[in-house]
């Protein structure tokens, strides 16, 4: 972990100030309520598909391009947000780098979760009608990766801009229940990819940025150009990095004898007034 002479503490004020206090709460919170969720998974998961296919069948067609145009809309926000980033400086962009590693993170572990846990999914387990069509053998159902990366880019997009959190978190729960209403998921799936996505990019951010912001400022330092332009740098070539150099020198010098004048006339004036 980098120190505070690394830009830490100021790297984290951007990404606004510690990790969340409450932390074990609401884990706690989400535990409970996955647990719950996972008691009465059939009754609920029966309700909500059934629900969704009594819909007109136009409803039917809006859910199934919430799940997929909500994450292009959330991943769309987050790119046009780290793009803004390099114009703000290198502690907004690291945070934004920070973020998008972390948002990857968060859906590998989906993936890996996925892969351990090997749930069926309830529209093959389950005799029940649904809006679209099951996903195809082998695509496991616990966490839902639509949730996680719903969630994932959504923190990832307020940690960037709070001011956001408007637009992204409703979309974010929009995707995760469209899942459950599709008939592809249960709604403990959605709930614990929701919180996957959460908690990953949240407290990954708060560990990566001053990492990040590090390397940025060593590549900055010694980089190419156009690496430079690329992180929003303005290039500064090295002769002239030089002359700033030498001119902040010689400035020095200049108020350092200046000083020392002052204070030979100061001397000179009070020497009469002690005799």
């Amino acid at each position: 972990m980098p120190s505070r002479d690394d830009g830490a503490v100021d790297v984290r004020r951007r990404f606004g100030g510690e990790p969340a206090t409450g932390v074990l709460s609401t884990v706690a919170v989400v535990v409970v309520v996955v647990a719950l969720l996972f008691v009465v998974r059939d009754a609920a998961y029966r309700a909500t598909a059934s629900g969704a296919v009594a819909l007109p069948s136009v409803v039917g067609g809006v859910v199934e391009v919430i799940s997929e145009l909500g994450l292009v809309v959330l991943a769309g926000v987050a790119v046009v947000l780290m793009w803004r980033a390099r114009s703000q400086g290198l502690e907004h962009l690291s945070v934004a780098v920070a973020a998008a590693v972390s948002t990857v993170v968060a859906y590998v572990l989906s993936e890996v979760v996925k892969g351990f846990v090997r749930e069926e999914r309830p529209c093959r387990t389950l005799s029940v009608r649904t809006v679209a069509s099951c996903p195809a053998a082998g695509d496991w159902s616990w966490p839902s990766n639509h949730a996680t990366i719903a969630g994932a880019l959504a923190t990832a997009v307020v940690v960037m801009a709070p001011v956001w959190w408007r637009l992204v978190v409703p979309i974010a729960l929009a995707v995760g229940a469209s899942r459950v209403l599709a008939g592809a998921h249960y709604w403990h799936d959605v709930v614990a990819g929701l919180a996957v996505g959460v908690v990953v990019v949240w407290f990954g951010t708060w560990a990566l940025a001053p990492v990040v912001h590090r390397l940025l400022r060593r590549s900055v330092a010694s980089g190419p150009p156009a690496w430079r332009r690329l992180v929003g740098q303005r290039y500064v070539p090295r002769y002239a990095a030089a002359d700033r150099a030498d001119d902040a020198v010689n400035d020095d010098a200049d108020d350092d004898a200046d000083d020392d004048a002052d204070d030979d006339v100061n001397r000179e004036r009070e020497a009469p007034q002690a005799d």
